[in-house]
């Protein structure tokens, strides 16, 4: 019998499973190590390119949700302009995968280097054959680890930040 009700639960599983309910990002906000977190995010952009139910988790917005209170207020800055103008403001491209679209090959992240509250965290991967490198920068608030800016730099294009990205934009 019990053997049955075994059965049953792993049938049960399956079917909820295979059910059409909505992909999970399994992204653990809360990770304390700041290169498991980002690994984790990029495993999220990997598996969305094939996978369209994760396409609307797999963006930048995931970083708002663990940024500083400084870079918060800037992002806040930034989906206030959109509100009112209904449109782009200072950031319109996916800043983590450095593009609109994505096809992310060679992606590497660092160890977090660590001195005081501060880490910094370097992430390289291709984007379309175009070589890309993210500098995450992060700063310990409240006892855990937040990204406070973020340095992108695709092919041969200038490094953009994006905190001052985001401070410039009018």
């Amino acid at each position: 019998m019990r053997a049955n009700r075994t059965w049953a639960a792993l049938a049960i599983l399956a079917a909820l499973t295979a059910s059409g309910a909505p992909a999970r990002a399994q992204v653990d906000m809360r990770e304390a190590n700041p290169s498991a977190w980002l690994r984790q995010i990029y495993d999220l952009y990997k598996r969305s390119e094939s996978n369209p139910a994760l396409q609307e988790q797999a963006s930048y917005r995931i970083i708002v949700k663990r940024a500083s209170k400084s870079l918060t207020a800037l992002f806040k800055k930034n989906d206030d302009c959109e509100a009112k103008g209904q449109g782009v403001c200072a950031i319109d491209w996916d800043f983590i995968m450095d593009g609109q679209d994505s096809a992310l090959t060679n992606v590497r992240v660092g160890d977090a280097v660590v001195t005081g509250d501060k880490a910094t965290v370097t992430v390289t991967f291709k984007n379309f054959n175009t070589t890309c490198i993210n500098f995450y920068f992060f700063v310990r608030e409240d006892g855990e680890w937040k990204v406070d800016d973020i340095k992108t730099k695709s092919g041969t294009d200038a490094p953009v930040w994006i905190a001052k990205q985001l401070r410039d934009y009018r």
